[in-house]
């Protein structure tokens, strides 16, 4: 059974009294240890994506299953818990919060979760060195540099141990060096089995997944 099974899947919205079809019949598979990256144009329909893969949106008709669960299905705390406990997310602003230590955010979604604080510190240690962070992990986000603070974002999705990782123009706000050595991190997390989303308008960025996915109007191109 695939990860993630999307089948003939639309949604709308309204804006400025005019109807958005932002996904336009969409079906898309992407099996357990896929690298895919999402591409496509501002507006063509993949951040759209994106929130109903990661359970912050669902469709307005067709389904989506995930990991033999039908999302569409599900309550508004189901798919919180969905959230927390298969799916990471990474942003292109880090979301970080600023008055906090590194440790620190990477420690919250597992108190969120009710685990003890000897329960977290070894997930989040380890979480940090995955992405070689331990030895700056009292500094606050304002003390990093903006790969460090992307890198701290990592680690927090990390510490939860999450099925998926969804990384949205996770190198957008960095410059190409550190891009670089994000999108090095993912290939590497990918090589131990992770899966791996991908959305990105940069198609050097996208080069870098093992399949893509290129949208356009809401709709597939090609790379299904």
């Amino acid at each position: 059974m695939s990860l993630i099974q999307i089948d003939h899947v639309c949604k709308q919205y309204m804006m400025g009294g005019e109807t958005i079809r932002a996904l336009d019949d969409v079906s898309l598979v992407i099996e357990q240890g896929e690298f895919v990256a999402i591409m496509g144009p501002s507006g063509s329909g993949k951040s759209t994506l994106m929130n109903i893969i990661g359970c912050l949106d669902v469709s307005d008709t067709g389904s989506y299953v995930l990991d033999g669960k039908a999302i569409n299905q599900m309550k508004d705390w189901q798919l919180a818990e969905i959230r927390n406990r298969k799916i990471g997310f990474v942003f292109q602003n880090f979301n970080l919060l600023p008055r906090l230590s590194a440790y620190e955010n990477v420690e919250l979604p597992l108190i969120y979760r009710g685990m003890t604080r000897k329960e977290r510190e070894p997930l989040v240690l380890k979480a940090l060195e995955a992405v070689d962070l331990v030895e700056r992990r009292k500094h606050l986000p304002s003390e990093l540099s903006g790969g460090q603070q992307q890198r701290v974002a990592i680690a927090r999705t990390l510490a939860g141990d999450p099925a998926i990782i969804l990384a949205d123009e996770p190198t957008g706000a960095l410059d190409s060096k550190t891009g670089i050595e994000i999108m090095d991190i993912f290939a590497r997390l990918n090589d131990q089995g992770r899966t791996i989303i991908l959305i990105t308008h940069d198609h050097a960025i996208a080069q870098q997944a093992k399949r893509v996915v290129r949208f356009r109007d809401g709709r597939l191109l090609e790379g299904v």
